[in-house]
């Protein structure tokens, strides 16, 4: 799966979004009210599910999370 669209499917996933409603330079944080420390707890969750690998915890940051962009480039890095 393309990294943009696992980072729409995990956010739609999680926010319990339609992942029409998101795009690339769609703003994440500050943008949904829902969105806080669980749902970034599922999103890293829902990442390491799907690409079968542990996300190191000093690598979460709130700049993987400033646009559904920034969090495919996370996953693509994920990938390297």
């Amino acid at each position: 799966m393309e990294a943009l669209e696992l980072a729409k499917k995990v956010i739609a996933t999680n926010l319990q979004l339609e992942q029409d409603r998101l795009e690339a330079d769609t703003a994440i944080l500050g943008n949904f009210p829902q969105f806080n420390s669980l749902t970034i707890v599922g999103v890293i969750g829902s990442i390491e599910d799907e690409l079968d690998c542990v996300i190191d915890d000093e690598d979460i940051t709130t700049d993987i999370f400033t646009t559904v962009g920034d969090l495919a480039e996370f996953i693509e890095s994920l990938s390297n």
